[in-house]
């Protein structure tokens, strides 16, 4: 079976950036803005999709979930949601 390869050019991958920090809830603006700032340039292909795919949850819900007051769904317990726990989780910028 051939590997599913995802190139993602640039503009595609500023406009998921934007969508993290721009969300409905500020919470949620605060825990992305962070996120990107830390991960931007780090992200491969593969996690700019998996991240564009956590961006298409509803705010309640995705708020929810790293809140912890939800499960995670198994489809989106990837790296990406890893790296979004600890940015939660990082108390040393505090």
């Amino acid at each position: 079976m051939l590997q599913n390869n995802i190139i993602m050019n640039t503009a595609s991958k500023k406009k998921i950036l934007h969508r993290a920090k721009y969300r409905g809830i500020k919470e949620l603006d605060i825990i992305f803005e962070k996120f990107v700032n830390t991960y931007e340039y780090k992200l491969n292909d593969e996690e700019f999709k998996e991240l564009e795919e956590i961006l298409k949850l509803p705010d309640n819900l995705l708020l929810d979930i790293i809140l912890k007051k939800e499960k995670i769904p198994a489809n989106y317990d990837n790296l990406v949601m890893k790296k979004i726990f600890k940015i939660c989780n990082d108390n040393s910028s505090e």
